[in-house]
């Protein structure tokens, strides 16, 4: 092969290369929020006013993690509203929920969470946080997205700050 040949080979694969990845984050600008939010979320900070003396290192152990992937399978109920289904675990039980999320000419974000229930087992470690995130999570009414962090928020200032469990 001569080095003609070669060149031209390295500059069709990084040509390809640089298409390719353009096309991706291309995709990334144009995805909803909806579809932005339908990922797993790794809990990373939790402010809620209410025995939260947690740290990430807590979460962590605890494999706390938010899963809103059934955002892609949004439905509409008889109501008319766009819901999915969802859930959260922090170490023991599966929380599980309905949600909508909505964002209204661009600048508030809403996120409602309802019907959130919980599997009943027992566990040693980990029911207490349970307990805080699931209050919590009725109330938080707000959310942002900030490249790979999601924060979810309530009215009375209460915060979940997440990210993306595929993000390093």
């Amino acid at each position: 092969m001569s080095n003609k040949s070669i060149f031209l080979s390295v500059l069709l694969f990084f040509s390809t290369a640089l298409l390719f990845s353009a096309c991706k984050s291309n995709k990334t600008a144009n995805m909803t929020d909806n579809e932005k939010l339908a990922r797993e979320w790794m809990l990373i900070e939790m402010d809620v006013k209410e025995g939260d003396n947690y740290t990430k290192e807590n979460f962590t152990k605890a494999g706390a993690k938010l899963d809103l992937t059934k955002m892609k399978d949004i439905t509409t109920d008889l109501e008319g509203k766009r819901m999915a289904q969802g859930n959260a675990f922090m170490g023991c039980n599966t929380i599980f929920f309905t949600l909508t999320a909505n964002s209204k000419g661009g600048m508030d974000k809403n996120i409602e969470f309802g019907q959130i229930g919980m599997t009943k087992k027992a566990c040693q470690e980990n029911m207490n946080l349970e307990t805080i995130f699931g209050r919590a999570l009725s109330e938080m009414t707000k959310y942002e997205l900030d490249g790979h962090f999601l924060t979810l928020s309530s009215f009375d200032g209460k915060k979940m700050k997440f990210v993306a469990s595929d993000w390093d």
